[in-house]
């Protein structure tokens, strides 16, 4: 069939080309029925149509692109340069976001319908059971009433009590405990416990108890430490008198726990507890005495402290000017070494010294007979210094 020239120049202008590829893309659309069915089945009725159709949306979403494709290709087959290439692409953008904000405002429709909103409370929905009245025909007890939990409390408390002191009239050293009951091991641990915790607490082999238990034991004549420890220095203590005074330790350890055994109403686990508290703070504080030097000396350490102090003694008063100017403690190190040979290493294994322990002496003569100053925190004292001159090894 063909078509007049003159129809075919006047139907030939753009906006008739767009009209015609439009409807070309909604004739060839397959899911053009099925759309049409579904949009007058979810139509309500003031007319308008329903926000969870979702294959209806897809369906229109693939009709706009097929729409923008037929137009795209019926633009370039076109030549003519009138078509303006913006407002396609504006149109396009605009039925994408048409349909983007479609189906978000269906998903918020569904999930506003579907959710169920409780109201908030601003207090727990909890009352106590006083509050509640027990049925006519129920007793009450521990577990419907409130009141029957503390009059229960308060009996068990009471039976405690007493069974407390029954055990404290017929058994107060827990002599009679059968082996396997509840507080039977409590009361092995909570007593050995307490034996440590004294032991610490009393300062170990240093105690002040150790020396009368060992003079009615033992001679003074034929035992050396006992001399020793008599005369105020310390002595090693012989393994038999190590039990002995383990023996009197586990006793008064076990006076101890039963002694909080009953002030605590029967409780053997709070006795236990503080048993192993007493026995970390003991522990702390015989360190703290041996870092201190608080422990007495033995014979031969306090002998050699003397020899040490004389030996000083003399070197400095032949070397050491007391008055004016000032020295550093290694230049005083370094002249008693060289003034007494047999201390001239530290590692000597015969007459082994220490620049500590020179230190120390050397602070004690100066409170005594130097200048009385304090050394200061580079080492230095003030108001005593080391005759060099009178040093024959001293460097010139």
């Amino acid at each position: 069939m063909s078509i007049p020239a003159s129809e075919s120049r006047r139907d030939d202008s753009p906006p008739q080309r767009m009209r015609r590829a439009a409807s070309a893309a909604v004739a060839s659309n397959l899911f053009r029925g099925t759309m049409n069915s579904r949009q007058q089945i979810h139509t309500d009725k003031d007319g308008r149509q329903s926000s969870d159709d979702f294959a209806l949306r897809m369906g229109a979403a693939m009709q706009s692109e097929e729409r923008s494709t037929n137009d795209e290709d019926q633009i370039d087959d076109c030549s003519d340069n009138d078509i303006d290439d913006e407002s396609i692409q504006q149109q396009q953008i605009y039925e994408r976001r048409h349909f983007l904000h479609g189906m978000l405002a269906a998903g918020i429709a569904t999930a506003i319908s579907t959710t169920t909103i409780e109201p908030a409370n601003a207090y727990e929905q909890a009352y106590p059971l006083e509050l509640k009245a027990t049925p006519f025909n129920e007793v009450e007890t521990s577990s419907n009433s409130l009141s029957k939990l503390k009059q229960e409390r308060i009996t068990q408390k009471k039976a405690m009590v007493a069974a407390t002191q029954n055990e404290l009239k017929n058994d107060p050293l827990g002599l009679k405990l059968i082996p396997g009951s509840s507080n039977y091991g409590l009361t092995i641990f909570g007593a050995s416990t307490w034996a440590l915790a004294l032991w610490f607490a009393s300062g170990s082999r240093s105690s002040p108890v150790v020396t009368p238990i060992a003079n009615l034991l033992y001679d003074e004549s034929k035992e050396d430490w006992l001399a020793d420890r008599n005369d105020g220095y310390f002595g090693e203590l012989p393994l038999g008198f190590m039990a002995i005074l383990s023996a009197v330790f586990v006793f008064c350890g076990v006076i101890a726990d039963r002694l909080v055994y009953f002030l605590a109403d029967g409780d053997a686990e709070v006795s236990l507890q503080l048993a192993g508290v007493s026995v970390i703070g003991g522990a702390v504080w015989e360190v703290g005495r041996l870092a201190t030097k608080e422990k007495k000396q033995t014979r031969q350490e306090y002998e050699r402290d003397v020899i040490l102090y004389q030996e000083f003694e003399d070197f400095a008063n032949k070397r050491i000017i007391v008055g004016r100017g000032s020295c550093h403690r290694s230049d005083v190190v370094s002249a008693f070494r060289r003034y007494n040979p047999k201390y001239r290493t530290a590692e000597s294994e015969q007459y082994p010294l220490s620049d500590i322990e020179l230190e120390r002496i050397l602070k004690a003569w100066n409170r005594e007979f130097g200048s009385r100053s304090e050394m200061s925190s580079a080492g230095f004292f003030s108001g005593i210094y080391v005759d060099a001159e009178a040093d024959v090894f001293a460097p010139r």
